[in-house]
């Protein structure tokens, strides 16, 4: 075997993975020299790799504005992904439980990968209008409850790492913002083991997340209850805590969690 992993690597499809990556992250449509800045890549080469894009059809251009967008097709890629999380697949039918009881809440599970806090699956409210939290979206972790939940275990190193990459963006006045902040609420949050978010990512929509384990006693998923307060009181999504613990236990012992490890 090859110790040198980069021997085999092609630019260019790297390139071309670069750019999906970034279209995805981005809210709406990109240029060409959005992408030639992002990759620190000529507008020639950035002409060519989304032309190659176009034609494969994992992204489509809108004639009129000359931009780009990822294409549905990349919904397949996504879907299979999704499907071959056994997380997901074991999680499920007690989230569709605990939603019978909680009706009027979103419920939501994501994981940690590579860092970022990935969605992959979630549950509506009868009610609600559905918000930021939809598979395949990535969430902060500083201010929302799965992403406090899925960093409260991690070193101190990689915390500043994340601050150093992902920022800490302020998106209501309750948002923690400084790093001896998030610090101090990620410890707490792992005494208690309730990642909460009130108010702190969306106004007016109150959170709270547990851990989910794996058979070698680590977090390996996060279930959230989630509503907007018109629909649930704060004070309701917090009494459900221990609803939703007791769900994430079950879910945890079945993905073969032994409490005595």
């Amino acid at each position: 075997m090859d110790s040198d992993p980069d021997r085999y690597n092609i630019k260019t499809v790297e390139r071309a993975f670069q750019i999906l990556d970034f279209a995805s992250e981005q809210s709406g449509p990109v240029s060409i020299q959005d992408i030639g800045s992002a990759l620190d890549i000529n507008t020639n080469m950035a002409f060519r790799l989304l032309a190659s894009l176009l034609n494969s059809g994992y992204m489509i251009k809108d004639s009129s504005t000359g931009l780009y967008s990822v294409s549905l097709k990349s919904l397949r890629l996504s879907r299979n992904a999704l499907h071959s999380v056994e997380i997901r697949k074991v999680c499920m039918p007690y989230l569709e439980l605990l939603w019978n009881v909680f009706p009027k809440a979103n419920l939501n599970m994501a994981v940690y990968y590579q860092g970022d806090v990935l969605v992959i699956d979630r549950i509506d409210s009868q009610s609600l209008p559905r918000t930021y939290f939809t598979p395949g979206r990535t969430l902060p972790f500083h201010c929302t409850g799965l992403g406090k939940i899925l960093t409260c275990t991690l070193p101190e190193a990689e915390i500043d790492q994340l601050i150093k990459d992902r920022g800490m963006k302020q998106y209501t006045l309750s948002t923690i913002t400084t790093a001896e902040g998030i610090k101090e609420e990620l410890n707490k949050v792992r005494l208690e083991q309730v990642g909460r978010d009130r108010n702190e990512f969306i106004s007016g929509d109150n959170c709270s997340a547990v851990p989910v384990y794996g058979k070698n006693g680590q977090i390996i998923a996060g279930i959230s209850l989630s509503a907007l307060e018109p629909y649930m009181k704060g004070e309701e999504v917090e009494a459900a805590i221990p609803k939703l613990r007791e769900t994430a236990i079950k879910i945890s012992y079945t993905m073969g969690f032994n409490e005595g490890i």
